[in-house]
């Protein structure tokens, strides 16, 4: 049977981002939970995140200042020059001081043009630099975020902000700020000079300024919000796409292309519409901006007739003036449409400034280090969001647990009973909502990152294989690892045969476009990372629930000589993992109902004596 879509209706410019919201309830949830999840930076706080990066390279700030402001007073000292010929001609000058006055205006344009195309290069590669700074931050904060976070907020929001935003935000330094800088100076020091050159034409100066300041104002005020609002919505966009192509096989069994197709179109269409919101701000903008120029053209030309004939100015000093003004009008405007390039870009620029400053391992969260390998839960639970009664969805009932440096500790119980949740609390992947985890001594919520993620290891069902040669994936946790190490590695997950039949060997691509491996051999690598990061704590979450029989077993093997040696927690969705742990807890809505060995627990003919007998049966 194939598939129809719904041909997309036309878009309704007039219409308000909520009324398209108010027909798709799905989109309007997602566009509500992405304006709420990852942090969104003030402008004064990326202001101030910006002028720090900028310290960090103060000489080249300092003289990227100097060239700029250079070029500004060569293109401001023009039509001061231009004046000055104007003069001469009417005095009679010689053709020598002509000359001499026409080669000024030559070199204050050869000096113009040198210093932009300097300033301008000084500009970009100053902004590029910072940027790809800032680049980098992102995406390691991005990598960073918690693992809820991630999973309430979906993949979308982190990738718009290191997309997208950091896109927009390079454009602007690639384009827009060099030119905002150049002119911005430009209109400061032809504002000086006109003053300068004369009072009256301090007039025209506190006449028109204001004008340009009010509608200046007056746009930035009302297209600021609108950014922000945009730039949420093309985060809400690339999540919703993100999971409709990611769930393309459940679309296609449960025949709901046109609800997804609706639901993304909604979600385009609100950010388009919001960048149309800005285009009519535009537009009005430029109807206004006509004023200012034309009282600025009238004013120079009465002032003009005044200076002349009342205060005895020369023409050349008239000339000059009309110059300034003309010359202004462009700049002023331009001006204006940088600043709101500006403020596109600082839309994304507080955003990518929230995700680096919510966290940061150099500093966070503190100085303690893992002393051993034992573990310890003090009144640990969890719940996930609200119901529709605003009550918490608790999956983790308080509870406090003790972990001997290399016991080996098994969790099961039914789907549901918390105990991945319990697991990913005590790997340090999920924090909890209440309690404290301490990893030898150390308070995971106050313990140094690094030193954490290096103590303790977790491998879950779903494994990712990354695009490379399997000794690089190998060599992901261990950069130095030699290919002797490697063997070793794959012959204790019992995987060295398979790698060895690959077509090169070590050297055999795999991952995305490369050879495909099946789950079995990719909880294999992973296993096999594990021995090469050597971890004091190991936490196996249901790393070998669903293979089949075989493929199990072969894991399981693996898994236990990863194991040995180590403090384990492992998910036991096969009881012969459980059988073989020094203590078994079993689990049961969020909490912990029996504990004890294998033989204790059948002998006391609870739980999971009932789960042992159906298993082993």
């Amino acid at each position: 049977m194939t598939a129809t879509t719904e041909k997309p209706s036309a878009l309704n410019w007039d219409a308000q981002p909520e009324e398209l919201l108010a027909t798709d309830a799905t989109a309007r949830r997602q566009l509500d939970e992405h304006a709420q999840i990852l942090p969104i930076a003030t402008v004064r706080d990326a202001a101030a995140h910006l002028g720090g990066r900028l310290r960090r390279f103060w000489f080249s700030t300092l003289l990227t200042v100097l060239v700029v402001t250079g070029g500004a007073v060569a293109a401001a000292w023009m039509p001061r020059l231009i004046g000055d010929a104007v003069d001469l001609v009417q005095a009679g000058a010689t053709p020598g001081q002509l000359w001499r006055q026409g080669g000024l205006i030559m070199l204050s344009g050869v000096l113009q043009a040198v210093l932009a195309a300097l300033g301008w290069t000084l500009v970009s590669s100053l902004g590029q630099r910072v940027l790809a700074g800032m680049r980098e931050d992102v995406i390691d904060r991005a990598l960073d975020l918690p693992a809820q976070t991630m999973e309430v907020t979906g993949i979308g929001d982190a990738l718009s902000r290191v997309a997208d935003d950091v896109d927009v935000t390079a454009r602007a330094v690639n384009n827009v700020v060099p030119n905002l800088i150049q002119v911005g100076f430009y209109v400061v020091v032809t504002l000086i000079g006109m003053v300068a050159l004369s009072p009256w034409l301090l007039i025209l100066v506190a006449v028109i300024l204001p004008m340009y300041a009010a509608g200046t104002v007056w746009y930035l005020r009302r297209t600021a919000p609108i950014y922000r609002r945009e730039r949420v919505a093309m985060g809400a966009r690339a999540q919703g796409l993100l999971s409709a192509i990611h769930g393309i096989p459940t679309v296609h069994a449960y025949g709901i292309e046109r609800r997804e197709t609706r639901h993304v179109a909604v979600l385009s269409e609100t950010a388009a519409v919001l960048g149309m919101r800005v285009m009519t701000l535009v537009t009005r903008l430029v109807k206004y901006i006509v004023w200012p120029e034309s009282i600025a053209i009238a004013l120079v030309l009465v002032l003009g007739y005044v200076m002349v004939h009342v205060s005895g100015a020369p023409i050349g000093v008239v000339t000059a003036a009309g110059l300034y003004v003309v010359s202004l009008m462009w700049p002023m405007t331009n001006l204006i449409f940088s600043l709101d390039d500006v403020q596109s870009a600082a839309a994304s620029l507080t955003r990518m400034v929230g995700v680096i400053e919510s966290f940061d391992p150099a500093t966070s969260p503190g100085p303690q280090r893992p002393q051993d390998a034992s573990i310890r839960l003090e009144g640990v639970s969890h719940a996930y969001g609200s119901d529709a009664d605003g009550e918490e969805n608790i999956v983790l009932h308080p509870l406090d647990l003790e972990i001997r440096p290399g016991e080996r500790i098994a969790l099961v119980g039914a789907s549901g009973a918390g105990k991945s949740t319990l697991a990913a609390i005590i790997a340090g992947t999920l924090v909890p909502r209440h309690g404290r985890v301490l990893h030898g001594g150390a308070d995971l919520a106050a313990a140094d990152l690094e030193a954490i993620r290096a103590h303790s290891s977790i491998v879950s069902q779903d494994v990712h294989v990354f695009r490379g040669t399997v000794a690089e994936d190998l060599r992901l946790v261990r950069e130095d690892a030699t290919e002797e190490e490697l063997r070793r590695a794959l012959e204790l997950v019992e995987a060295w045969s398979w790698v060895q039949a690959l077509p090169r060997g070590l050297d055999t691509e795999v991952g995305e476009k490369g050879e495909r491996l099946t789950a079995e051999q990719s909880q294999q690598l992973a296993l096999a990372r594990i021995v090469l990061r050597d971890p004091a704590v190991l936490v196996l979450d249901e790393a070998t629930a669903d293979e089949g029989s075989s493929g199990a077993r072969v894991l399981e093997r693996a898994a236990l000589r990863v194991a040995e040696g180590r403090t384990t927690v492992i998910v036991a969705h096969r009881l012969s993992q459980a059988r073989a742990a020094d203590r078994i807890l079993v689990m049961a809505d969020g909490r912990p109902v029996e504990q004890g060995t294998h033989d204790a627990l059948v002998a006391a003919g609870g739980a999971y004596a009932r789960l042992w007998e159906a298993w082993a049966g």
